[in-house]
């Protein structure tokens, strides 16, 4: 298991392999995205990232972002049509999938055994070598249901006359 420190050196020694300057603001911005369990997009990176250095550019933190998807430290995700890119840390993370809220937003991570096995069987029946996958299921969240449609209340007890 990779430690922060340990993928911090790892890109780091990336960032000069392809003669990328390792700056402050750069290891703050790995360090940040990396310690993230969310998937971030840019403008949330460079948000948290402010907050440690108030000098970091949206400009180094697309490139940061950028190299990192490059090298396999990030993946990016696209989650419906008219959403922002988003990026998950993809060192050390299993396999999983995604429950994605179409009101809120909200991503749910999940991995289901079943499910993997069921793909590689229709890869199979197909004759395909699959080499990955990915799944997002869409739909309304636990709390955005409540919120959208309340429990209806018990109808009251009738009225004798």
């Amino acid at each position: 298991m990779d430690t922060t420190a340990t993928i911090i050196q790892r890109v780091r020694e990336e960032a000069r392999r392809r003669n990328v300057r390792w700056t402050n603001q750069r290891e703050a911005i790995v360090a940040t995205f990396v310690a993230s369990k969310d998937h971030l997009t840019v403008e949330e990176l460079h948000r948290r990232v402010r907050l440690k250095d108030a000098t970091v550019s949206a400009a180094t933190v697309y490139r940061t972002i950028n190299m990192l998807t490059e090298i396999g430290v990030a993946v990016r995700r696209q989650f419906g049509a008219s959403a922002s890119a988003a990026f998950e840390c993809a060192v050390d993370r299993d396999h999983h999938d995604h429950l994605v809220c179409t009101i809120c937003g909200s991503i749910t991570e999940f991995h289901h055994d079943l499910i993997e096995r069921m793909q590689v069987e229709v890869a199979d029946t197909h004759g395909f070598l699959l080499s990955h996958h990915r799944m997002e299921l869409y739909g309304t969240c636990g709390t955005c249901r409540i919120q959208v449609d309340p429990p209806a209340a018990e109808d009251p007890a009738p009225v004798a006359r």
